[in-house]
């Protein structure tokens, strides 16, 4: 009975954070297995307004990340503190995986509200987290490589090419 309790309780901690972090509702659905009514509910006790809240289809583009250097920087950042907070982004991992584990949300909570912590003026949201992740588990539309220069840690697209520096080692052009 207590297990059942605490693994409540935990439910809709995880809830009213990912809530916070403005996740929609499908997504909240497959972290913790509440229902849209209760996801309702739970909006209702936080006050959020409808008219705040994201809908439709989650984003799918990773231009976000490629647009700029300092995009490019961030997402690296991202990627590198998945794996300080054990959320593998190897190639067997997925974006949500089919059975998913209060621990799993968690985490990805934790690890989001780390890199706020480090970088709060970012315009990043928790599901392009959840999209950085399953892009970088693919490989195929972006990846995470090291400057060939300074060996820090960038994203890159597979098809720009073999010479990979970050801003700061690319030689200025005068």
């Amino acid at each position: 009975m207590d297990d059942r309790i605490v693994r409540e309780n935990r439910r809709s901690n995880l809830a009213r954070r990912l809530i916070s972090h403005g996740v929609r509702t499908k997504i909240i659905s497959a972290l913790t297995e509440l229902t849209r009514n209760r996801q309702s509910t739970v909006r209702k006790r936080l006050a959020v307004r409808d008219k705040s809240r994201l809908r439709g289809p989650t984003k799918s583009s990773l231009e976000l990340f490629l647009k700029t250097s300092r995009a490019r920087m961030e997402g690296a950042a991202l990627g590198a503190l998945c794996e300080v907070f054990d959320i593998p982004i190897g190639p067997e991992a997925v974006a949500l995986p089919a059975i998913v584990s209060l621990g799993f949300g968690e985490r990805l909570c934790e690890t989001f509200e780390a890199y706020r912590a480090c970088h709060p003026g970012t315009e990043l949201a928790l599901e392009e987290l959840i999209l950085l992740r399953s892009s970088l588990a693919k490989g195929d539309e972006i990846r995470s490589v090291r400057c060939r220069g300074c060996r820090a840690l960038m994203l890159v697209s597979p098809y720009e090419g073999t010479r990979r520096l970050c801003p700061h080692c690319v030689p200025p052009e005068d």
